[in-house]
């Protein structure tokens, strides 16, 4: 599988002009830089925003600002249609009829018409430079300065203001307005305060500038850019590795976290991360459908129980505030509701335990029902609902994965197909090898399907943080004496899958 663009879904501001004064090998050496960048990164799936007007020129016919090479670069490098817009076009459009040629207005309209570019119109009654600024960096994640005055110091600026970032280049291009110095000056403060410009790598990006210089450049056009691309891709990913993690996914047992570490594509010898109680979590960001990243972290109690379960769960919430929590794993099914390796997905969770003893000794039970929550309750109806595509998923999931059911087996019914189903759980301390103390539980309540023994304790936990929480679990047994011990780890590797594919597939994260 090759790796995903370092920059994909990013637009780039690259602010800046040259003053007429200039040599024109730095002008020819600054627009040779910026179609080279402009390839580069596009290359690693990141667009540009621009500004386009005019395009003043020196006494060599040389342009003295970067938005027209930008454009006309992107339309060179995608000469046909785009699946998704790589420029967002800023314009004032009386401006565009009257201070653009032909030529320049037929590039924008075709660019336009081919889905290359998104065109943006700003009224000519309130247009000034700090409202093209503010609309560029409406549109801007990451920018680049290059020469310039005023106007790339406050669009620096309005992006640091955002935590976004912005690398300075050292090319000596004055400005085009001859109002300040615009880069040089970001540059100079960049030296002193890197992480007022790289909020979260700015002290190791301080150490490269070197050997990103323009001005006496040690590496081609092409190789500072590929630099610069990387630069920015380590400061987004340094970013969001700092977010709380979108999804919590945890596990119980060592052969739920091999389970759950093969579906989420994390290597047997990945190096953990540990939190600040001591905990081991590994991350693993997740596609979704709509092409967004959800980023998940992969635990695991290392006990069985739900007193570990309150307390380990209590810790990661504190230690990494989620957005939301999901368990995967294994359960014991009824015999005569479910089959080996079904998985099933927590619809309440009945905690069996609670009791009163009364006058004379007799017990009452007294357990405790938890529903899941309406947004999570959504989802699942959701995912469930469109059972074609699901199957088509999980089927080539447990394909991939090399899970393989034996179709007959001593222990029970095993599962003949790949969907999951809703099932009311059971939880408590008791490890069940009785099948009528099983189906005594439905005396609580009636839609008992699952016993397990962490469910109770999560559920409590995730309450008390006001996380959303879901369970995942496949049947390894049947709460009896026959076992196959070889569905322990198939009931947790599909368990897993189906977790995998409802992150991707299934749940809404919030903004």
């Amino acid at each position: 599988m090759s790796n995903p663009p370092l920059l994909a879904s990013s637009h780039i501001l690259l602010a800046g002009s040259i003053s007429n004064a200039t040599e024109n090998n730095l002008v020819s050496r600054a627009h040779e830089f910026v179609a080279a960048f402009v390839e580069e990164s596009l290359k690693e799936g990141a667009g540009f925003v621009v500004y386009v007007s005019s395009e003043p020129i020196n006494d060599a016919g040389l342009p003295m600002v970067f938005d027209w090479t930008v454009t006309k670069a992107i339309d060179r490098l995608i000469p046909g249609d785009a699946d998704k817009p790589r420029l967002k076009i800023i314009a004032s459009e009386e401006r565009l009829s009257t201070k653009c040629n032909a030529e320049q207005r037929r590039l924008v309209a075709t660019l336009t018409a081919r889905g290359v570019a998104e065109l943006e119109y700003l009224e000519e009654e309130v247009l000034t430079g700090g409202n093209v600024g503010d609309e560029q960096v409406e549109h801007a994640n990451m920018m680049v300065a290059l020469g310039g005055g005023k106007g790339v110091s406050d669009r620096a600026r309005k992006m640091t203001k955002r935590l976004l970032p912005v690398l300075p280049l050292d090319l000596q291009l004055g400005a085009n307005s001859e109002d300040g110095s615009g880069a040089l000056s970001l540059l100079k403060d960049f030296k002193t305060n890197p992480l007022t410009y790289m909020p979260n790598s700015g002290n190791r990006v301080v150490k490269l500038l070197p050997a990103l210089s323009l001005q006496e450049p040690v590496m081609s056009m092409a190789d500072i850019s590929k630099r610069i691309a990387k630069i920015f891709y380590e400061e987004e990913k340094a970013r969001i590795d700092a977010l709380p993690p979108d999804v919590l996914v945890l596990t119980a047992l060592d052969v739920e976290l091999a389970a759950a570490k093969r579906a989420f594509g994390i290597a047997e010898d990945a190096e953990h991360a540990t939190t600040k109680n001591g905990l081991h979590v590994y991350k693993a960001p997740v596609t979704q459908r709509n092409g967004k990243t959800a980023s998940c972290v992969v635990a695991c109690f290392a006990t069985a129980g739900n007193v570990d379960a309150a307390v380990v769960t209590s810790m990661l919430l504190g230690d990494l505030n989620p957005a939301n929590v999901i368990m995967l794993g294994i359960a014991a099914g009824m015999r005569d509701k479910c089959a080996l390796g079904e998985v099933v997905l927590a619809e309440r969770i009945v905690a069996y335990e609670g009791e009163a003893v009364l006058e004379g000794g007799k017990v009452e039970a007294r357990p405790e029902i938890t529903r899941l929550n309406f947004r999570v309750r959504q989802d699942v109806s959701d995912y469930l609902s469109n059972r074609t595509s699901l199957e088509t998923r999980l089927t080539r999931s447990y394909t991939s994965l090399g899970l393989d059911f034996p179709e007959d087996v001593d222990a029970g019914p095993v599962a003949k197909s790949v969907m999951p189903k809703q099932a009311t759980v059971a939880s408590g301390e008791k490890l069940l090898r009785d099948p009528d103390v099983f189906k005594a539980m439905r005396e609580l309540h009636g839609k008992v399907e699952v016993a397990e023994m962490e469910a109770a304790g999560l559920f409590a936990a995730c309450n008390h943080f006001g996380k959303p929480v879901l369970m995942v679990r496949g049947i390894s047994d049947f709460g009896d004496s026959k076992k196959d011990n070889r569905f322990h780890l198939l009931a947790a590797m599909a368990a897993a899958a189906v977790t995998a594919d409802y992150i991707a597939n299934g749940m809404t994260l919030q903004n």
